[in-house]
């Protein structure tokens, strides 16, 4: 009984949608175009996750598994961090800067310290350079 309702609502949803242009009769195969009507409802192809922003203003896609640490530089302002992803495409990270699933918490000469909140759960991460990238 559930079911059929469930199966009614899904079919007055589907055929509430307006077709913008007529099926093709002269072609081999018909193709209809649908235009999606909103009507209070969510766009389905803005993604549900991963749409925080960092201070830059893009999204903090960067995932503490897949980055390599290339350098630490100093000076004034603090401790910068060169790090590359899996396609080596390069980026400074600094103290706060957002990464999936946490933050940077700390750099220091030795590496960088992530802050990650899996399930609830705090943990931290740290990356260290290796002895032939340290000078």
């Amino acid at each position: 009984m559930v079911l059929h309702l469930v199966g009614s609502l899904l079919c007055i949803m589907l055929f509430n949608q307006t077709s913008t242009t007529p099926p093709a009769t002269d072609t081999l195969f018909p193709v209809e175009k649908w235009q999606y009507t909103v009507k209070g409802r969510r766009d389905p192809f803005v993604p549900l996750i991963g749409t925080e922003l960092g201070r830059s203003g893009k999204a903090s896609h960067l995932s503490v598994e897949n980055i390599t640490l290339i350098g630490i530089l100093w000076g004034d302002r603090g401790y910068y961090a060169l790090v590359k992803d899996g396609v080596n495409q390069g980026y400074i990270l600094k103290r706060g800067d957002r990464v999936v699933g946490g933050k940077v918490a700390q750099i220091n000469r030795q590496g960088i310290i992530f802050q990650m909140t899996q399930a609830g759960v705090l943990t931290k991460y740290e990356l260290r350079l290796q002895e032939k990238e340290r000078r």
